[in-house]
């Protein structure tokens, strides 16, 4: 293995992964301030966000100590960030140890394919494109991870707003109808509810424990709940009949989005199929026709004409995904 062309290449390699973090920071951090926004100009300021910006009102700083990146990311943008989904997911890890899991993956899946491949000019070029699948990896995971509890946290929802719509009309405050939903309920939203009413319990205003609640859940139907009340705590109004409203534009919301996966699903197996009928189609020619497809895995040029078709097929599927993803 020449040790120049390896560290040339690990070179290129960490540039390409520190551009991928900037990019996705900057086309986050502008989708990650709409709810802040819309509730500052309900306000006519940001005093009600400032402790929220993390998605806790009393957050513990969690950056981790890993080769000292724990001090190297504290305070940054994406930090902060990754914190948000870390929790979003589920996960108990420190930023630093996330960020280290991500670097290593990278390094892993690099050097596997100098391991692997015997020609060189290749193996960087199969190895830079292995080694940002394994960085981005783990953030796909967590991005998993996150829709999975997001998709849990909506269907508890409307019971969670019954519940204290119940409390409220029963004559208890929000913050005791909050707790009793709490107590009925299971996670994720039950942990989330604790979590809220334990900020503010330590010191925390209502106003910054909701809104860290809305930030935690990144839901829309969350977010329009988290607005309904901090409205009504401002202006006034009964807000057992205003979470009854909201608890039924949500049952119909989920109507229609029902609705739509029905009219769609069609759609969606028939974009599974043609995702998968090239890698089959492949599979089933090297076990009829293995003299045949062997030059594509041995030669240079038929290794460069599959990582061109494993692109493309990336590509492709991320197309089709993206068509059919259909905002109800």
């Amino acid at each position: 293995m020449d040790p120049l062309a390896l560290g040339a290449a690990f070179a290129v390699l960490v540039v390409t992964m520190l551009g991928i973090v900037a990019f996705g920071s900057a086309a986050t951090s502008t989708a990650s301030k709409g709810a802040r926004d819309r509730l500052q100009n309900l306000f006519g300021s940001s005093s009600v966000l400032e402790l929220s910006t993390e998605g806790s009102a009393l957050r513990e700083k969690r950056s981790g100590e890993i080769l000292g990146l724990g001090q190297l990311l504290a305070g940054r943008e994406w930090a902060a960030k990754a914190t948000l989904d870390l929790d979003q997911a589920d996960l108990h890890l420190r930023v630093g140890e996330y960020a280290a899991l991500r670097v290593a993956m990278a390094l892993l899946f690099f050097v596997l394919a100098f391991v692997l491949i015997s020609s060189r000019p290749v193996a960087m070029v199969i190895g830079m494109a292995l080694g940002v699948v394994g960085f981005l990896a783990p953030a796909f995971f967590v991005t998993h991870r996150k829709r999975k509890r997001l998709s849990k946290l909506e269907s508890q929802l409307e019971e969670a707003l019954t519940l204290t719509a119940n409390s409220l009309k029963a004559g208890f405050g929000l913050l005791q109808s909050l707790e009793m939903a709490s107590q009925q309920l299971k996670h994720p939203i039950a942990t989330e509810l604790r979590r809220t009413l334990h900020d503010i319990n330590i010191g925390s205003s209502t106003e910054d424990a909701l809104v860290a609640f809305g930030e935690r859940g990144s839901s829309k139907d969350l977010d329009i709940v988290i607005t309904a009340i901090l409205i009504q705590r401002t202006v006034g109004g009964n807000l057992a009949e205003i979470l009854d409203t909201v608890a039924n534009t949500m049952r119909e919301r989920a109507r229609i989005r029902g609705h739509v996966k029905a009219v769609t699903s069609q759609q969606r197996v028939t974009g599974y199929v043609l995702g998968a009928l090239p890698i089959a189609l492949m599979c089933f020619l090297f076990v009829i026709a293995h003299d045949y497809m062997t030059p594509l895995f041995t030669t240079l040029g038929g290794q460069v004409l599959l990582v061109g078709a494993g692109i493309m097929e990336f590509i492709g599927m991320l197309l089709i995904r993206r068509i059919l993803a259909i905002e109800v």
